[in-house]
């Protein structure tokens, strides 16, 4: 080192600043929106987060080894980082907490649409959760009969087991079998498909009976009337002409 150097060094070394004491953060940071399904997308990956943070707004901080995720300024999860394309990140506790909300989901929307049956099924349904029963398999059961038998017969069972007080859907369907034996009626075929969520996803509408009553009232049309005419002439016609023969 020369002594130009030198007399350099001893000038500038009072005047450096000392290293900072954190490391630089080099962190990527994209704020986005977690799924319906509690997942994160990034990078062409995607990384799960607790089922109550899904459809909400998170900040993901990526560094090279570790991927962050931040919700109202707080961590929510951790995952070390993927660098392929395509994968899905999960943690045991995070799938195990998007399993029960499904069915909590699920269960919630069997109850509304029981409750939207009518008032009956409304109580009948309060009734079943006061009972120590799995209420769920008996709001599946009660929707099952109302797309097989209709809606007003399976009211009128209800209104039956609310009077005497006995809160179970295979009473209901037993109230139900007996009137229509009662009144001779046909028991439609159920649907039996091999993944039953599958029906249950289904919404028809309410059949209308008057419709087979308005078409058969319907006028005929003249054109058909003149058409049927005209074949029963020709007919005659040709027996006429085979007649004639030798």
């Amino acid at each position: 080192m020369t002594v130009t150097e030198q007399t350099n060094q001893r000038q500038e070394r009072p005047r450096l600043r000392p290293l900072p004491s954190a490391a630089w953060d080099a962190d990527e940071i994209v704020p986005t929106v977690a799924t319906s399904y509690a997942l994160v997308r990034f990078d062409g990956n995607k990384y799960s987060v607790p089922a109550d943070v899904a459809r909400r707004p998170v900040v993901l901080r990526a560094g090279s080894e570790r991927v962050r995720i931040f919700c109202q300024e707080q961590e929510v999860a951790q995952h070390r980082r993927s660098y392929g394309r395509n994968v899905t990140i999960t943690q045991p506790e995070h799938e195990l907490q998007a399993r029960l909300q499904g069915q909590r989901q699920r269960a919630s929307q069997l109850g509304s649409a029981l409750d939207g049956l009518g008032p009956a099924a409304c109580q009948f349904h309060l009734c079943l959760q006061r009972q120590p029963i799995k209420t769920s398999r008996h709001v599946r059961r009660l929707l099952c009969l109302a797309r097989v038998y209709g809606r007003d017969d399976v009211i009128q069972a209800i209104e039956k087991a609310l009077e005497y007080e006995t809160y179970d859907a295979a009473y209901v369907e037993t109230l139900l079998l007996q009137e229509r034996r009662r009144r001779e009626l046909p028991s439609p075929m159920p649907v039996c498909p091999q993944r039953r969520e599958l029906i249950e996803d289904i919404d028809l509408e309410e059949p209308d009976p008057a419709w087979y009553e308005r078409l058969c009232d319907a006028p005929v049309e003249e054109n058909s009337e003149e058409n049927s005419e005209q074949a029963d002439d020709e007919s005659k016609d040709g027996k006429e002409e085979h007649n004639e023969q030798p």
